[in-house]
């Protein structure tokens, strides 16, 4: 914030030979805590209410200084700062110098306006207070980016990042981790016997459902549709297909009525992949794989992609024609 914008307009000059009992009741009279005292324009110096208390406190009366002209008592050659300078830069000179008022001038060094203490704080405090409303609203805008309106969970944007932070410590560590793909079995019957309203009532039944019974330590996301992904740091393949199977059990122990299904109920198939020093799309590719392989033989069921034979980890970040993931094969619903 510049100076310019909280100055106030220098709409008031006096003289250097304006008497200072004048110049004291312009100021009562205007409310002004200041008086700018100028020839052609250029600052010759600046009186305060508080100077004009002091000097007549310091006088019986005042009988001296009535008739005195005002270039007798003010404050000459005042410090003067042009009306581009920032707000933090001039609240500095202020507390530098013991200054409550600052004359702003423009590049030609005419007075333009006048700013005080009391401004320049108001102003910083407003400042710190939309700072902070702005940082408010940028983490409302983040937590929306990265989260699934209709279940509450982190979406695939989120996904992606967890998993590319959960390969490189996989790499670094040479740690494994695994992922399963969820998807609910014969989704688009639901959709069509119960409509679209229950459909979505179904997904935030079966989040609240995985969500209730994964691992503390493993991450679920909404991948999209009708699909969810586990994540499932430090994991071997062996351990998370139990991990798995607790989720498939925990969605089909609700019995969630589902007429349409040959199990009467909501179920979900599960693809299961642990990372085999591939970059996390292979293993995201693979579980979803796996999870094609679990359709095809009857749905409600967990099937795993087995790991090949240990090799050494190596650079992650340095991709090889050989490790790009297979096409996608498109899953039955």
């Amino acid at each position: 914030m510049k100076l310019k914008e909280i100055m106030s307009p220098a709409s008031v000059f006096y003289s250097p030979d304006d008497s200072l009992l004048a110049v004291a009741e312009s100021l009562a009279e205007k409310h002004h805590s200041c008086g700018l005292i100028c020839e052609f324009d250029k600052p010759m110096g600046i009186i305060t209410e508080r100077d004009i208390v002091r000097l007549f406190a310091s006088q019986a009366g005042g009988e001296e200084l009535t008739n005195l002209p005002v270039k007798e008592v003010m404050t000459h050659q005042p410090i003067c700062i042009e009306s581009e300078t920032e707000l933090s830069e001039a609240m500095e000179l202020a507390r530098s110098r013991n200054l409550r008022h600052l004359p702003i001038v423009d590049a030609t060094q005419k007075l333009i306006g006048v700013v005080t203490l009391t401004d320049m704080v108001k102003a910083y405090l407003e400042t710190i207070e939309k700072n902070k409303t702005l940082e408010d609203e940028n983490h409302k805008l983040h937590v929306l980016s990265i989260e699934d309106p209709l279940t509450g969970l982190p979406n695939r944007r989120a996904m992606e990042i967890d998993v590319r932070h959960a390969a490189a410590v996989s790499q670094r560590r040479s740690e494994p981790y695994s992922i399963a793909m969820v998807d609910l079995d014969y989704f688009k019957k639901f959709n069509d016997h119960y409509g679209h309203q229950a459909g979505d009532d179904a997904l935030i039944h079966v989040a609240h459902a995985l969500r209730n019974s994964k691992r503390e330590s493993d991450k679920l996301f909404r991948y999209g549709g009708e699909e969810f992904l586990l994540l499932m740091p430090f994991t071997q393949i062996e351990g998370a297909v139990i991990a798995a199977r607790r989720l498939s059990k925990a969605v089909s122990s609700t019995r969630y009525d589902h007429s349409e299904s040959p199990f009467g109920f909501l179920t979900v198939s599960i693809g299961v992949a642990c990372n085999n020093n591939e970059y996390w799309e292979a293993v995201v590719e693979q579980a979803d794989s796996a999870l094609y392989d679990a359709k095809e033989k009857g749905r409600n069921t967990v099937c795993l992609v087995e790991p090949a034979p240990e090799t050494e980890f190596w650079d992650l970040s340095q991709k090889s024609e050989s490790t790009e993931p297979e096409p996608k094969r498109p899953a039955p619903n």
